[in-house]
């Protein structure tokens, strides 16, 4: 569960025509490469200025915190700060996968394969772990946002978080045969709702055809770090060699069983 500052209301409550041949080659070399456009500002993107300095043996305010967070987000730097990770995954896992064997590929799902971003953004931040969480009609792709605080699980449930650009990856690794497991912090519970929302969001997302997604069982004790190492080597004594690991948080990628590490960024919060 991701480790965000609880508000204090809610303790217990726990994102022209081409002119030229050298602008058409231009043009499809970025299509090749999987680069979006830059996207363009809105309005409320607005980049923070004459921030007062942190005092004397303070830390920074919090207030220009959240503002440079926001800006990271809305100005695009964080979609290409992914993109240029993910580049980099691909080109090894497509590479590797030449070489042949029984091969995996490990991916997070919150803030690596889904982002949390809109839930983040209503809850300035914080987190809500339990409580409602009201969207608002559909957009044309069928996407809802919370229009107020937003309970966590109840986000999770609602299968509204979209896809990052790890969805590339993955549809790369598939296209070369690699087995795709994802492992996650998130708590499954005796209904297995959380299990059933989390497949239909990833679906929803554009990931399909993968071969385990793994959560943690609800009377599960010990920490992240842990419950990822131990079932990245409960794959590999399957026989798999897990050529790729990515994810957001440290306790991602930390332990063994993975022949390369793939960190995304996520300035957001931290996971232990």
């Amino acid at each position: 569960m991701p480790n965000r500052p609880i508000r204090p209301e809610n303790r217990k409550l726990l994102p022209l025509a081409l002119r030229s041949r050298h602008t058409l080659s231009i043009a499809l070399l970025l299509l090749l490469m999987g680069c979006a456009p830059s996207r363009a500002l809105g309005t409320d993107c607005i980049k923070p200025t004459n921030l007062p300095p942190s005092e004397n043996g303070e830390p920074r305010n919090i207030s220009g915190l959240k503002s440079e967070l926001l800006y990271y987000q809305c100005s695009g730097t964080y979609e290409r700060d992914i993109r240029r990770v993910i580049d980099k995954a691909i080109a090894y896992v497509t590479e590797r996968a030449r070489k042949g064997g029984k091969l995996a590929l490990v991916l997070d799902i919150d803030e690596t394969s889904l982002s949390n971003w809109e839930e983040m953004k209503a809850n300035d931040f914080g987190l809500i772990e339990n409580g409602p969480c009201e969207l608002g009609r559909p957009d044309a792709d069928g996407w809802r946002v919370p229009e107020s605080p937003c309970g966590f699980s109840a986000w999770i449930l609602a299968r509204d978080a979209k896809p990052l650009d790890t969805v590339r990856l993955f549809r790369a690794a598939r296209a070369s045969n690699i087995a795709v497991f994802f492992i996650t912090g998130r708590k499954d519970d005796d209904q297995h709702c959380v299990r059933d929302a989390t497949t239909g969001n990833l679906r929803k997302a554009g990931y399909s055809d993968w071969t385990d997604l793994i959560l943690e069982p609800g009377d599960y004790k010990s920490t992240v770090e842990q419950f990822k190492t131990e079932k990245r080597k409960e794959i590999s004594a399957k026989g798999y060699t897990i050529i790729a690991n990515v994810g957001d948080q440290y306790s991602d990628l930390n332990g063994e069983y993975a022949e390369r590490v793939f960190k995304l960024p996520n300035p957001f919060y931290f996971v232990r």
